[in-house]
């Protein structure tokens, strides 16, 4: 069997478990509940063009909705910022229709909601938000492109608010790689095209110390690699951050993560030769495949979770 066919063919099987299980998913949210599954059985349905999988896409949207009503946390894995970003992505990818007006509604709670500005963990919630932002910013017309820009600015405010914070503490904090992906991701964008340039150089002079010690502290070598590859664009931190030596096989949160974030992002990541060979050895072995399938569930097939972020990573090679 070629490794093409084996590929193909763990994907078929991957997937289809997943949309058995997946309506008795209890989440919303993008990284371990419906609406990421959704993406996940609509991007197969169409690539396979496999109708079956689509409608199971299709009641998963239906259920995800009354779990919003319902209440649901801030944030971007699985929080609304998640969810309303990837409402706004099926429809750029016309996998469903839908007015403009269906954000009015979330967008106004988003909006009127305020972070405390006063601790630098709240910095990954504000580039959260920021992930969405630009989102919508690049895609809406020119009439209400003054209101995109003016939410930019507003979380640029926010982020600086929140940086300053630094000086009430005694020691400075550790963040996750994760939330300065994010961080770093918003303000590079920003500055490719031109906003805001004179803050987002201001911020990164305060960042330069958290950054090294949190880049010291990571345990992800995920987290790291894709950090640093950030920190390559700017000069004031490329000398700082350094990609060490990446181990012969990977784990498969480490493999699903550099997919995941690529796709999140919505821009290329120089991913590592050892992340491809360890999932063409995770499709070799049954065992390992067969062993991911008999702890599947209803609360671990989201795409954050082993087998749905495997599933995701295939369908990218």
């Amino acid at each position: 069997m070629t490794s093409h066919k084996r590929l193909f063919d763990t994907l078929d099987i991957l997937v289809k478990q997943i949309a058995k299980i997946s309506v008795l998913n209890s989440q919303a949210g993008l990284m371990n509940g419906k609406i990421g599954i959704a993406i996940l059985l609509y991007q197969y349905g169409r690539y396979r063009n496999n109708s079956e999988m689509t409608e199971y896409a299709d009641n998963l949207m239906e259920f995800y909705s009354q779990e919003i009503e319902s209440g649901i946390k801030f944030g971007f894995d699985n929080g609304l910022y998640g969810i309303v970003w990837s409402i706004h992505y099926l429809i750029k990818q016309r996998f469903i229709q839908a007015d403009e007006d269906i954000f009015d509604e979330i967008d106004a709670v988003i909006f009127r909601e305020s972070h405390n500005a006063s601790s630098l963990f709240n910095l990954g919630i504000e580039a959260e938000k920021g992930l969405y932002v630009w989102s919508r910013y690049i895609s809406n017309t020119s009439t209400t492109e003054n209101k995109w820009r003016q939410h930019i600015e507003n979380c640029i405010k926010r982020f600086h608010k929140i940086v300053i914070s630094k000086y009430t503490n005694y020691t400075l904090p550790v963040l996750p790689c994760r939330t300065l992906i994010r961080f770093f991701h918003v303000c590079q964008t920003l500055w490719i095209n031109d906003l805001f340039r004179h803050e987002i150089f201001m911020l990164y002079e305060e960042l330069l110390e958290i950054v090294k010690i949190s880049y010291k502290e990571e345990k992800s070598i995920s987290e790291k690699y894709i950090l640093a590859t950030l920190l390559r664009e700017i000069p004031m931190f490329d000398r700082y951050i350094f990609i060490g030596d990446i181990p012969q096989m990977l784990t498969l949160t480490d493999v699903n993560n550099f997919y995941l974030t690529q796709w999140i992002l919505g821009r290329k990541i120089s991913i590592p030769k050892v992340v491809n060979k360890t999932i063409l050895s995770i499709t070799k072995n049954h065992q390992q495949i067969n062993g991911l399938l008999d702890l599947l569930d209803s609360d671990n097939v989201g795409l954050g979770n082993d087998v749905g972020g495997l599933a995701w990573a295939i369908k990218k090679l």
